[in-house]
């Protein structure tokens, strides 16, 4: 039987060999997930930062973070694939502020008061047990610190037009959560997506269970809205036109 472990591995494999990720230019009309972490935490961040990224993937978040901010004291960028983490050690290895850790997101190790943020992308959904697991990286935030979360909005128009037909609104995948976007069939059913979030519901679970004292949304435009009029419609109505993007304040 193929574990979550398994999974993880086979799909980043090819990553183990990766260079130095694609520098993420910083915008004022984010359009994907990477110019939206960018644009929200820049900006946010105190000089000489401490940061955490779980689930940095090929790190491209990181890489021009760093760019962005050379003022980054230090910075984690963690993974739970293992061929993923040793495509981080490549690309980073000559960069004293940049530490790699294989980390699982649900059993964070570092001591409390460790990071003045954290960044989860498309991560969340993924996780078994989210509410523990946001308790937990919450008690990791400096006081001041705040987590950036991205993760598919379940509540999205695309997706409530899908349940008006009588769809499941897949977050990960086509054919109600059978087909990847490639068109091969899922290992894991929704490409392995565990939970569904709204901007309403992630809010309250995080401020009301987990310990947060307040949570911002971040939105930004998606397709298939047109760049000009998708940024005007996610900034008014976030809770119908764009992912769910916040940031969560410790």
């Amino acid at each position: 039987m193929t574990t979550l472990q398994d999974h993880y591995e086979a799909k980043y494999a090819a990553e183990a060999h990766a260079g130095l990720p694609r520098r993420i230019s910083r915008v004022a009309r984010p359009r994907d997930r990477f110019t939206a972490a960018l644009a929200a935490i820049a900006p946010r961040l105190p000089a000489q930062a401490s940061l955490l990224e779980l689930g940095a993937g090929d790190g491209r978040i990181g890489y021009s973070l760093l760019a962005e901010r050379p003022d980054i004291a230090h910075l984690v960028l963690s993974d739970f694939s293992e061929p993923r983490v040793r495509g981080l050690r490549r690309s980073f290895r000559d960069d004293a502020r940049v530490e790699v850790a294989q980390l699982d997101a649900e059993h964070v190790d570092y001591a409390e008061g460790s990071f003045d943020a954290i960044m989860m992308v498309a991560l969340i959904e993924h996780l078994l047990d989210p509410l523990r697991a946001m308790i937990r990286i919450r008690s990791l935030l400096k006081p001041r610190g705040f987590v950036y979360i991205d993760t598919p909005n379940i509540a999205k128009w695309t997706r409530r037009l899908k349940l008006l037909r009588g769809e499941f609104p897949s977050t990960a995948s086509t054919s109600e959560g059978l087909i990847t976007y490639d068109g091969r069939p899922v290992d894991l059913y929704d490409e392995g997506h565990l939970h569904y979030f709204s901007y309403s519901s992630l809010s309250r679970m995080l401020i009301d269970r987990c310990g947060f004292s307040a949570v911002e949304p971040a939105p930004y435009a998606v397709a298939p809205l047109p760049a000009g009029p998708g940024h005007w419609a996610a900034k008014r109505l976030p809770g119908l036109f764009s992912d769910v993007a916040v940031i969560a304040r410790a």
